[in-house]
């Protein structure tokens, strides 16, 4: 049973309500402060994690074709496009550009963030839900905010948001018997660099980096892991 998945929804789902009940009464220094805070927490969380990698150079060879791919395929604008044109028809088109805009980042995070994932794909693995756990407080925490600044609309995408991780933890599932204890590591190596990516960007001191462009690289990294010690040992 996906618990840390449960636990991560309902987490979003808690925050985003108690959002729409306080409202507009955080202060924009309260705001300020919570957002900084999760920035840390994702670094803190990202570098635990990439001390796991058993091979760190098929980590970042990983990582480098991931990478390679999400720009080819321009993910993270396409991913951008597809939340904007769901937030809209959720929306009922009657909202202006810039509050689709908002509602579309809320989305994105809670639904295609690298560290959500890396937590459901590792649940499905390996039965550890601890990401997703840790990550639940994170989640209740922006969801109020965004709640606040946005409405009734936010407790909504904890539907889609659930949608995804079940669709990770499955598929994850379904492979589990193929992967080995040296491809877990590298794959939470990788996860770790994306969710330090994030984190990064919480904290608006790596903007520029498309960290959606990255996720390409948590499949990549069960292959390259995998042909690393095939080759390497």
């Amino acid at each position: 049973m996906p618990i840390g998945i449960f636990t991560d929804v309902t987490a979003t789902l808690c925050g985003a309500l108690l959002g729409c009940i306080l409202s507009s009464r955080l202060g924009d220094s309260w705001k300020k402060l919570l957002h900084n805070l999760l920035g840390i927490a994702a670094i803190v969380m990202g570098i635990v994690l990439i001390i796991r990698a058993k091979n760190l150079s098929a980590v970042i060879l990983a990582l480098l074709l991931g990478a390679v791919v999400g720009e080819l395929l321009r993910l993270e604008d396409r991913i951008n496009g597809a939340a904007t044109a769901l937030t809209a028809r959720l929306m009922g088109g009657g909202a202006d550009e810039a509050y689709l805009v908002q509602v579309s980042a809320a989305l994105i995070l809670f639904c295609c963030g690298g560290t959500g994932w890396f937590g459901a794909l590792n649940e499905g693995l390996t039965g550890d839900g601890s990401i997703l756990v840790t990550k639940a407080i994170l989640d209740c925490v922006t969801a109020c905010i965004f709640a606040a600044l946005l409405g009734r609309i936010i407790p909504c995408l904890c539907v889609p948001q659930l949608c995804v991780y079940l669709a990770l933890f499955g598929a994850a599932h379904l492979v589990q018997g193929a992967i080995t204890d040296t491809m877990i590591a590298d794959f939470s190596a990788v996860g770790g660099i994306v969710t330090l990516v994030a984190g990064l960007r919480l904290c608006k001191i790596k903007e520029d980096i498309k960290g959606l462009n990255l996720l390409p690289g948590l499949i990549l990294a069960f292959f390259v892991s995998a042909a690393w010690t095939a080759v390497v040992g």
